[in-house]
């Protein structure tokens, strides 16, 4: 037996059923693990018959034995064959996530770098254009020209409130208006 075959190792594991059954039948033992060799004394079992019964154990012992070899170097087989296939899916599955994980990387160093460049760029135009420094004397002519030419249209002038010099302007046209409802 050189190769694994399932439907062989069915076929000997019939075959061994039905001798053991066979033997039950003939040794009047309802459970064969409980075979004495008292069972062979008696004269029906002669050494012929014996010695036929045994050639037949030991043809399927060694059937078994020859299976049970070639099973096992079978399950050995496919084994590594599973272990070598969860490898491979292993490292597909790896590659699949250095390859996303380096997509995403890329994509996210690409956008920092836009982003951070048009900030610097941003930033670079206004320092680079600067504002004219203008002086105290400057500020002081324009303010005095808009004193001088302040807008009077919408000045108003109230009669019939007294002044007094320590009044507070902005609160008695306050007062007033609040009283005119």
């Amino acid at each position: 037996m050189d190769h694994y075959s399932l439907d062989r190792t069915q076929d000997l594991l019939f075959d061994v059923s039905t001798m053991l059954h066979e033997f039950s039948l003939e040794t009047q033992c309802k459970d064969i693990s409980t075979v004495a060799s008292e069972r062979f004394a008696s004269a029906k079992y002669n050494k012929e018959v014996l010695s036929v019964w045994l050639a037949e154990t030991l043809k399927q012992l060694k059937l078994c034995y020859d299976g049970l070899k070639v099973s096992t170097g079978k399950i050995d087989e496919l084994k590594e064959e599973v272990i070598s296939l969860q490898k491979n899916e292993l490292q597909k599955q790896r590659k699949q996530f250095d390859d996303a994980q380096s997509e995403t990387v890329g994509k996210l160093q690409t956008a920092l770098k836009s982003e951070l460049k048009s900030y610097k760029d941003a930033v670079t135009s206004s320092l680079s254009t600067q504002a004219p420094r203008v002086s105290a004397k400057e500020i002081a002519s324009v303010v005095k020209d808009v004193v001088t030419t302040e807008d009077r249209s919408r000045s108003i002038i109230l009669y019939g409130v007294k002044e007094e010099e320590s009044e507070e302007v902005e609160k008695t046209v306050s007062d007033v208006f609040t009283k005119m409802g």
